[in-house]
């Protein structure tokens, strides 16, 4: 039997995929942080105790992220979803949009990511456009995975970032490969090189 490329046709659908797999790393933190961080401090290693804090701080607002509701994760593409975007009914998901190479003074701008089956486009929430294009002449660099969460893209030379998740978010290394991952194999799909 032949192996399925994970970008592949037969892929799982990202939205309970997403899900699934943030319970699994919303557990598997807890345990960590519970036996690597809170457990040491038990036994009398004072050196644990920032971290710990740290840590178990992060957690919780990662929990409180999960529980809310409004996870990133919640607006995580269904298999073929953007073939079925239209002018009139555009896909639109939340963002933060950041150059590649960061100019000096220009901060990551929250947004929304929207595609209308032909083109894709960042706005932010006062309806500034930060790119605008056509997804043929649209280059997805990079594979989203563990390390890098997010959707790399080329426009005409200039690479722009789309990450899904805050930095602050425990789980967007597990669940952000998933939700990127699902808008780079669409991209792809529709003619993105």
């Amino acid at each position: 039997m032949a192996r399925q490329q994970k970008f592949g046709p037969h892929r799982p659908d990202a939205p309970a995929l997403a899900k699934r797999q943030r319970v699994l790393s919303l557990i598997g933190t807890w345990l960590f942080v519970l036996v690597f961080m809170v457990a040491p401090i038990g036994f009398g290693m004072g050196y644990f105790v920032v971290p710990g804090i740290l840590f178990v701080v992060l957690l919780i607002a990662t929990t409180r992220i999960t529980m809310s509701g409004n996870a990133p994760e919640t607006e995580a593409l269904h298999l073929n979803e953007l073939k079925t975007a239209t002018p009139a009914q555009p896909i639109s998901v939340h963002g933060v949009w950041a150059p590649r190479l960061r100019v000096r003074g220009e901060p990551p701008i929250k947004g929304f990511l929207v595609c209308d089956g032909k083109r894709l486009r960042f706005e932010n929430h006062d309806g500034l456009v930060r790119f605008d294009a056509v997804i043929s002449e649209i280059t997805v660099v990079t594979v989203p995975s563990f390390m890098r969460p997010q959707l790399d893209i080329t426009i005409g030379g200039v690479m722009q970032t789309v990450r899904f998740f805050s930095p602050l978010d425990l789980g967007a290394t597990f669940v952000g490969p998933i939700v990127a991952g699902e808008w780079f194999a669409q991209l792809r799909e529709l003619g993105a090189s």
